[in-house]
């Protein structure tokens, strides 16, 4: 079984992996809202990127409480060695 550090750094992993499909996502939904013809469907388009910058967000803040987190308990190891 892993220890938790491993299972951090695979969990830093995921989130960093979900932040680039939430952008790449994001960016996929402006340019179809910048082309499209129809005023509901770029309405429709904006709200799913105003969603997936939403959810980057989010990601980002928990990305940054982990490695926070990870910080504190690297630095605690490093103390009782």
């Amino acid at each position: 079984m892993k220890d938790c550090a491993e299972i951090n750094e695979t969990i830093t992993s995921i989130l960093e992996e979900a932040i680039k499909s939430e952008i790449d996502s994001e960016k996929k939904y402006l340019h179809g809202a910048k082309i499209a013809c129809d005023p509901q469907v770029k309405e429709v388009l904006l709200s799913l990127a105003g969603m997936e910058h939403e959810h980057k967000e989010i990601l980002t803040k928990k990305l940054q409480e982990l490695r926070a987190q990870m910080t504190v308990v690297n630095q605690m190891n490093e103390m009782f060695e």
